[in-house]
């Protein structure tokens, strides 16, 4: 908690029970930036710093508070990096998921088609990457991809794509991308038309992660042990592709989960008027849609939105 803002003098007590638990030997310990646990750029309540060399004295800790790590936050835009935090904790980050594709339905084509799904978002957890206190990152959530279209009176039900999902992204001052979570890509269909030849079906390709080397040990001021952390790609969606025989029921095919294993949008159900692909959780591949139901074929699912979650700690 932080130390009284006046009153009668401190001791090195109190200055002890706020920044330090080893007794000290001088007041250079407490230099701020040195080798203690004064980080750099402390300062009291009121702006004024601690300083880093020459004359040091209690009164320069009046109204003064040591690093505490932030709470959890899921704020995206401009993020400034609190006065001593030396990193950014990612407790969570998903890209998010590609979009799942339309079935396709045919007029004595021979067969019918499976919507693809969509791919998966990349995941990270667990990760320490570095920040400079006091200056600002971007942080943006990627969105879920569109679903295919949909509609037997609709071209692009033969050929044509759904949309990727996007990146969550961390951008640092100087412009440098310390964390992307790629979206997955977008289910696609090629080659079709209503009399034949039968399309072609691509799934949605899993996301990639790419990032600033994560630091993967020591210890944050609050105690906590650095470790590892994981990052993951995510999961190509399923393409099943079509079927034989005119007027043959097929299914659609699933969305690619996320990095984390989860997310991913069920293809639809082609029994009796069938149902559509499901949207994808978080990070997730949209389903596809199902073909030959009694109403022709129906819609695939949309991408589930990224996500992030993240602390500014400090290592010691």
């Amino acid at each position: 908690m932080t130390i009284k803002a006046s009153g009668s003098s401190l001791s090195f007590t109190e200055i002890e029970a706020e920044w330090d638990n080893d007794t000290p030997w001088s007041m250079s310990e407490f230099y701020s930036g040195g080798s203690g646990t004064v980080h750099a750029g402390a300062k009291d309540g009121d702006g004024n710093a601690i300083p880093s060399s020459s004359t040091i004295s209690f009164s320069h800790f009046y109204d003064t508070t040591y690093f505490v790590t932030s709470s959890a936050s899921s704020t995206a835009g401009t993020v400034a990096v609190p006065a001593g935090a030396t990193h950014i904790y990612i407790v969570t980050a998903y890209g998010a998921g590609g979009g799942g594709y339309t079935g396709g339905d045919y007029d004595q084509a021979g067969g019918e088609s499976s919507g693809a799904g969509g791919g998966g978002g990349a995941y990270a957890a667990g990760v320490y990457l570095a920040v400079t206190a006091e200056t600002n990152l971007t942080i943006s959530v990627g969105s879920g991809g569109a679903a295919g279209a949909a509609g037997a009176s609709n071209s692009t039900m033969y050929s044509g794509s759904a949309t990727a999902g996007g990146a969550t992204t961390i951008i640092n001052s100087s412009s440098t991308t310390i964390l992307s979570a790629g979206g997955g890509g977008a289910s696609s269909a090629s080659g079709g038309a209503v009399q034949g030849p039968l399309r072609s079906n691509t799934a949605g390709t899993g996301g990639t992660y790419s990032g600033a080397t994560a630091v993967t040990s020591g210890t944050t001021s609050s105690g906590a042990s650095v470790s590892a952390g994981t990052t993951a790609a995510g999961n190509d969606g399923d393409s099943d592709g079509n079927c034989s025989g005119d007027n043959c029921r097929i299914d659609g095919s699933d969305g690619g989960d996320s990095g984390a294993d989860t997310g991913g949008g069920s293809g639809g159900s082609s029994s009796g008027a069938g149902s559509a692909g499901s949207a994808g959780g978080t990070g997730g591949g949209g389903g596809g849609g199902a073909a030959q139901v009694d109403g022709g074929s129906t819609a695939g699912g949309d991408g589930g939105d990224g996500s992030i979650s993240y602390q500014f700690v400090r290592i010691v």
